[in-house]
């Protein structure tokens, strides 16, 4: 992109600063996903399918923690171990790898699914009407 290009975006987005929010979660979508990974089965899906669920859950884990839940939840002690698990899980350095197995990439993929799932849950109980 060259000055001028980025220049003009700049000034884009300052005549239309909605442009960049984010818009409202939908709790229906998230739970597809986390569906996707935790329904039953009696194989590892392929590699891929794995990947590609870790990345849409990520995405999702990441807009609900973004939320600004109610100060009663700041001081709950089972939220903050919810909160600090899913940034551990989030954490790059916990994240499967192209080296690691199949297994312990879709059974990462499951735990991140439980966690975005609890939060859905606190997200429904606070914050969709």
């Amino acid at each position: 992109m060259t000055m001028t290009e980025e220049h003009e975006l700049g000034k884009a987005e300052e005549a239309h600063p909605i442009a960049h929010a984010e818009l409202p979660i939908d709790a229906d979508v998230v739970q597809k996903a986390i569906d996707k990974v935790t329904e039953a089965r009696l194989d590892v899906p392929p590699r891929e399918a794995i990947d590609q669920h870790t990345v849409d859950l990520t995405e999702h884990a990441r807009r609900l923690l973004r939320e600004d839940y109610p100060s009663v939840e700041q001081d709950n002690p089972g939220a903050i171990a919810l909160f600090r698990a899913l940034y551990q899980l989030l954490d790059r350095a916990q994240r499967p790898t192209p080296v690691t197995s199949d297994y312990t990439a879709w059974m990462y993929s499951r735990n991140l699914a439980g966690a975005t799932h609890a939060l859905l849950d606190l997200h429904r109980q606070y914050l969709v009407p």
